[in-house]
């Protein structure tokens, strides 16, 4: 093929080459600007941002960036529905729905003291209220929510300051839930203004929570406002530098701060209503503290109203709830770790070693074997599905009362 043919079938070549390259450009162009102009759309419609700040961490740089905290003040419903907050009559804003909530429940805080003698250079020794720990009404008739932490002292003397007033009230009798680390105080005090109790198994990260309380005993009233961070988290917190550990399970996680006095006040939702009690925060952490679900104290109370006590649930083991791995499968439940002698597991036929897989019908890979106690009444036949010697037995345990 001469030299003048070849030449031709080069620039041939060229301009076809040019010719899809072109094409492929305008193509990829069209397709860009239409990808840009639907995603512009659902951006401008909020429908990217709210997908977006559904999956990413509230700690991550995305989540800040794209301002998903704006998002916030809505709550997401079990079918999928977004439901708004039903802001009270004449409140237009978020900063005004808070004032307000804040302002309406604060009058049913109040401040946990105990008697202690200081010395008075003119007076000598005298008689002290000091404030240690906060506490809410739930009912008009004088009974008061704590921790138990906070009167967990039972040869002090202990009294409540309302809101406002300088006089202490005695604390007549304390009912006390070590378990849960609750304990409800009766005062001899009629007419006060009560919480309403809501529903903690409604939460969802990101909701709206406001937590009232009285740091270092002294600061009355003082609200500290953020969101539910974490759900069923499982921790330890100690009462003192020497004081003993206690592990709490299905705890709610908060970034509103809650500092020492804290302890015993409401974690209150965006409608006005108790959702947890504040409890413990995190030594070396920034914004993350924790509160025990309203709905133990829910049931607690109506046994209560019923029997004039606190019932303590327990079946008499010690555990250690994890995934253990076998010769030929692995399993995640309660190991046993002891069981208490003529307790209602050591009755049931539980053994040491024990591998606890099903409690209540409820598989502990996914619930908390604590919870599923202290959601059970006294006197409750409760099914266990046992793990032992490479075979699955089952037992029926009476749950008993811990308090008796």
């Amino acid at each position: 093929m001469s030299e003048k043919a070849n030449s031709l079938k080069s620039t041939s070549t060229l301009r076809k080459n040019i010719k899809k390259i072109s094409c492929f450009t305008v193509l990829f162009t069209g397709i860009f600007l239409t990808c840009a102009s639907f995603f512009g759309i659902l951006w401008a419609g909020g429908w990217i941002q709210d997908a977006v700040c559904s999956v990413v961490l509230e700690d991550s740089y995305i989540y800040e960036k794209i301002n998903c905290s704006e998002n916030l003040v809505s709550s997401t419903t079990d079918d999928g529905g977004v439901i708004d907050i039903e802001f009270p009559e004449g409140v237009e804003s978020t900063e005004e729905l808070i004032t307000t909530i804040i302002e309406e429940t604060s009058p049913a805080v109040v401040t946990v003291a105990v008697s202690s003698l200081t010395f008075d250079i003119n007076q000598g020794y005298v008689d002290q209220q000091s404030g240690i720990g906060s506490g809410f009404v739930v009912d008009s008739d004088g009974l008061i929510v704590t921790n138990q932490h906070v009167v967990s002292d039972e040869n002090g003397e202990y009294s409540v300051f309302l809101p406002g007033e300088q006089e202490a009230i005695p604390v007549q009798n304390i009912y006390r839930d070590n378990v849960n680390d609750l304990a409800l105080l009766k005062i001899d005090k009629s007419g006060l203004k009560s919480l309403k109790l809501g529903d903690s198994g409604k939460l969802k990260r990101g909701n709206l929570v406001i937590a009232i309380g009285n740091p270092f005993g002294d600061l009355e009233g003082t609200a500290t406002v953020g969101y539910v961070t974490g759900l069923n988290r499982d921790v330890s917190a100690s009462s003192g530098f020497f004081g003993s550990v206690t592990h709490y399970e299905g705890v709610i996680q908060t970034d509103a701060a809650i500092n020492p006095g804290n302890s015993g006040g409401p974690l209150i939702n965006s409608q006005g209503e108790i959702i947890g009690v504040n409890f413990a925060t995190t030594q070396g952490a920034d914004n993350i503290s924790f509160a025990i679900p309203i709905n133990r104290v829910k049931m607690q109370l109506e046994v209560f109203k019923k029997e004039g006590r606190f019932p303590q649930p327990y079946i008499g083991i010690s555990y250690s709830q994890r995934t253990v791995i076998l010769k030929d499968k692995v399993i995640t439940g309660a190991v046993v770790i002891s069981v208490e002698k003529y307790g209602p597991a050591d009755k049931g036929g539980v053994e040491r070693g024990d591998i606890i897989m099903k409690m209540d019908g409820k598989d502990l890979a996914e619930f908390s074997l604590q919870n599923i106690i202290q959601s059970a009444k006294v006197g409750d036949s409760i099914d266990l599905e046992i793990y032992r010697a490479g075979e699955t037995v089952k037992f029926k345990v009476v749950v008993g009362d811990k308090g008796e």
